[in-house]
């Protein structure tokens, strides 16, 4: 399964690897974490699709260490859609704080990489070349990281 199959193919299997492979890191490196976001997997919710989409992509995980807190959206290709691209500046300001900061970790077998929204924003502008569009007509660019 990879990022390149159907919204169907990546939603038929009851696991996201790259959330495993960010829990792995987690637990690893004694980080506390909470889920936020909606599970896909294992606890699908019926008409998700009529909600908000600022609703459908909060962010995944809340992660805590010592006194820091932390919004992730964890993502387990480097497939970035260009409809959450366009909504990047409101995430910042629906889910940040003065405290608190959300950031992208691409948890893949062979690479795990935290980007700030900022980050993100410009591996998108800089993938321009990389643009593709699946079966069901979502746009996205393969981010190089």
């Amino acid at each position: 399964m990879n990022g390149s199959n159907s919204y169907q193919e990546r939603n038929s299997i009851t696991h996201n690897r790259g959330e495993d492979i960010f829990l792995d890191y987690c637990q690893e490196h004694n980080l506390e974490v909470h889920r936020l976001g909606f599970d896909e997997k294992n606890a699908p919710v019926r008409e998700f699709f009529n909600l908000s989409p600022f609703i459908r992509n909060l962010p995944d995980f809340i992660v805590t260490s010592d006194k820091k807190i932390t919004l992730v959206n964890v993502k387990g290709s480097l497939n970035f859609k260009q409809k959450e691209f366009e909504m990047l500046e409101g995430f910042g300001h629906l889910y940040e704080s003065h405290h608190s900061k959300l950031y992208y970790c691409f948890a893949l077998p062979n690479l795990l990489q935290w980007k700030s929204l900022e980050g993100v924003r410009d591996a998108y502008i800089a993938a321009e070349k990389e643009e593709d569009k699946w079966p069901d007509g979502v746009i996205y660019r393969r981010l190089r990281l």
